[in-house]
């Protein structure tokens, strides 16, 4: 079996002219806010995004699981994340708003930000816009 070549020169173009609107995602499901138990919001935005993007279906399960289909065949690809955050304890122990969020040049921050909605949000975008 020959060795797949990867373009990564490729993936950094196709990333760099997606950011804006994987950065506007990221920052939408950080201002929902959603901690457990309190999702609902959160997975109707990310089915949102997943019919904007033109997936073949998405939905939302009777558990609150957001589900989305790209294509047919016998194989299927399964991406997994969690979109929960814990509490934000007192929030005058905060620097910053942590559902309003922050972003700079090189970095965004907020309410699950880096840890419960990055990758989830990567997924969805990067899934579809190959």
């Amino acid at each position: 079996m020959a060795k797949m070549q990867i373009d990564y020169d490729r993936i950094r173009e196709l990333a760099k002219s997606h950011e804006e609107d994987m950065v506007r995602f990221l920052r939408d499901l950080i201002k929902i806010g959603g901690e457990s138990c309190e999702e609902k919001d959160k997975a109707y935005r990310i089915k949102e995004e997943m019919e904007k993007l033109g997936y073949d279906k998405a939905e939302i399960d009777p558990l609150g699981n957001v589900l989305g289909w790209i294509g047919k065949g016998d194989r299927i690809i399964a991406y997994d994340g969690h979109i929960d955050t814990v509490g934000i304890g007192n929030i005058e122990n905060w620097e910053f708003d942590p559902y309003e969020g922050f972003e700079t040049e090189t970095e965004i921050g907020g309410r699950g930000g880096s840890c419960c909605h990055a990758m989830p949000g990567r997924y969805i975008e990067a899934v579809k816009r190959q």
